[in-house]
């Protein structure tokens, strides 16, 4: 839960608390209380905890969501049933008089309109799941083990894509594979200038760009540093060639932008990719020439520019 979200909701917050208070306000205005015997505490038990729970939902949401149409129907949807759950509620305390008897109306219609739209909310997340394991795919291929995540970017460790490119590496009837490793340019000089925390926010941003240019099969994890490397399956050298090309252009014109600076930050990516070969029987073989080849072309780089 992100309670700094609950600040963002502030319409829906007033739905919320206008759907608990006013059936209080309706209910205590127009009739009065019942004696105590007549009143069948088995029905307010129930009847109780539909309220409760319906209020913890919504407060649920609110601090676990980002405003947005999913997170508007949801909290519209449980606000008008639990207007009509608090009126239902009521009803086992307050006698009313004729006066008050549009109030059986309201037991059932908000409920009825709120199911409505909680069905169309369910809907749509169920729509938005389907795009984030899309994504998810793409940052892991079968296993969830997320103590294995790295904290900054939410993708895999090497350790992660070692297993995958062993398991790959032992199913000998699997097509080729490629690797590809992905290295930012003078990140350390961006880190001593703008600080790490501009460091590990620049780092996010890339490892998103990064999965918006990757293929559902394709698995991205953290290597190191700002290293990241690429498990490319049934693919070829010059496929991933170009896959890491477009990367290096998309990295290219993200205009970064510094929290201290309006100025545009701009960085750029080397990479090298490589296929396995036969001779390739544990990961560390390909992760170790993969990554003494970036090494060279990097040196190779700043010799360059020197």
């Amino acid at each position: 839960m992100n309670l700094s979200l609950f600040t963002r909701h502030s319409t829906l917050c007033s739905i919320f608390f206008g759907c608990l208070f006013l059936p209080i306000s309706l209910s205590f205005g127009l009739g009065s209380l019942k004696v105590l015997g007549v009143i069948s505490w088995l029905d307010i038990l129930g009847e109780g905890s539909l309220v409760i729970l319906s209020a913890i939902w919504v407060l649920f949401v609110l601090v676990s969501r980002p405003p947005g149409r999913v997170t508007s129907a949801l909290v519209i949807g449980l606000s008008l049933f639990l207007f009509s759950a608090c009126l239902d509620l009521f009803d086992e305390w307050m006698r009313y008089d004729n006066r008050a008897t549009y109030l059986n109306m309201f037991e059932s219609i908000p409920a009825a309109f709120g199911m409505f739209i909680m069905s169309y909310a369910l809907f749509q997340w169920h729509q938005e799941l389907l795009i984030v394991n899309q994504q998810l795919q793409r940052r892991e291929l079968n296993l969830r083990q997320h103590d294995q995540v790295d904290f900054i970017t939410k993708l895999y460790g090497a350790d992660y894509m070692r297993e995958q490119i062993n398991d790959q590496l032992k199913d000998s009837g699997n097509p080729a594979f490629s690797i590809v490793m992905l290295d930012i340019d003078s990140f350390d000089s961006f880190n001593r200038q703008y600080g790490h925390d501009e460091g590990d926010r620049l780092l996010r941003e890339v490892s998103e760009l990064i999965l918006m240019n990757l293929r559902s099969l394709d698995l991205v994890c953290r290597y190191a540093g700002d290293r990241f490397i690429l498990l490319l399956p049934n693919t070829e050298k010059v496929v991933a060639e170009e896959i890491a090309e477009q990367i290096r252009k998309a990295i290219v014109h993200l205009a970064y932008k510094p929290s201290r600076d309006n100025n545009a930050v701009y960085h750029s990516l080397t990479y090298v990719a490589e296929t396995a070969s036969m001779e390739d029987k544990i990961a560390e073989a390909i992760l170790s020439r993969v990554n003494r080849r970036l090494d060279l072309c990097k040196q190779s780089i700043s010799a360059m520019v020197i």
